[in-house]
């Protein structure tokens, strides 16, 4: 008796087990859900700049504007970009070393529609 119960309790875990890995394949593709992200991103330093790069991916569902607020040493500057939906945009700012006083820039990513970021980035580059 005390076989069979030791098969009923491997074949129960088993199922479990199944169902946990299903799960975790299918749940991502079925919830799916209305977001932006930033990917992809990257620092390089040559030897006069350095070059600032990343990724803005729109799965909100529909075409959206996005604004790119970015500071270089407290000089500010505001890109307004349109990614439709499912689709990327790729940002790259050059930074020249002579022109940075104190190396600090900072990047941050909105929704137009909304007052929060969903992306911020300080760099410090000296």
């Amino acid at each position: 008796m005390n076989i069979s119960r030791l098969r009923i309790v491997y074949v129960v875990s088993l199922v479990v087990l199944g169902v946990l890995v299903v799960l975790t394949v299918l749940r991502p593709m079925i919830t799916g859900g209305e977001y932006s992200e930033v990917q992809r991103e990257q620092l390089l330093q040559t030897e006069e700049e350095w070059i600032i790069q990343f990724d803005i991916i729109n799965h909100e569902g529909e075409d959206r504007n996005y604004a790119i607020n970015v500071s270089v040493d407290g000089r500010p500057s505001t890109l307004t970009v349109s990614i439709p939906d499912e689709r990327a945009f790729t940002y790259i700012k050059h930074i020249r070393q002579d022109m940075l006083a104190n190396g600090v820039a900072s990047f941050a990513i909105y929704k137009v529609s909304e007052d929060t970021s969903f992306e911020q980035v300080i760099y410090h580059l000296k």
